[in-house]
């Protein structure tokens, strides 16, 4: 990747061999950062800077869904993603309609369909930057133009002014 700067992925979960697998097989292409518990994770989200989160959705004293409605509180522009062994159909459906997950995986799962579900993730995560960057640029030349629209009509009062004072 030269001097790209990777993408930072964080896997929540609390079976410590699942996040060591997936950040052998993804560390290579992301920075991939670990937590065993939904506090653990949402307190790397405040220290780091992620771009990705995936959590598992069966976790003690909170589920994956809770967490990601946190993460997007928090870190909007993040792209969640939520994984589980268990038929959870009802929580992780309700949890795509509420905009709180981009991708659902079910466990356990190939490492190529894993590979390329952060990927694209992390290709959805700069659209929302590139997103974002653009929306900010809009809103400053709208800013830009209503100054100068405020100067032009100011003027034109002046003008107006000067012509009604002559007659």
């Amino acid at each position: 990747m030269g001097s790209i700067t990777k993408h930072c992925l964080l896997v929540v979960d609390d079976e410590p061999d699942v996040c060591d697998s997936v950040h052998d097989l993804l560390r290579r292409e992301f920075r991939v950062l670990r937590a065993n518990s939904a506090e653990e994770g949402f307190k790397v989200m405040c220290e780091e800077e992620v771009h990705i989160i995936m959590t598992d959705q069966r976790m003690p004293q909170i589920t994956g869904v809770e967490l990601l409605t946190k993460v997007k509180a928090k870190n909007p522009n993040s792209v969640r993603m939520l994984f589980t062994g268990y038929a959870d159909i009802e929580s992780v459906i309700a949890a795509i309609n509420q905009g709180h997950v981009y991708q659902f995986l079910r466990k356990p799962w190939q490492p190529e369909d894993l590979q390329n579900a952060v990927r694209q993730a992390s290709l959805e995560y700069d659209r929302l930057m590139d997103q974002a960057e653009q929306s900010e640029r809009l809103r400053a030349e709208i800013a830009n133009l209503e100054r100068r629209v405020n100067l032009l009509e100011q003027e034109v009062l002046r003008l107006l002014g000067i012509n009604r004072s002559n007659n």
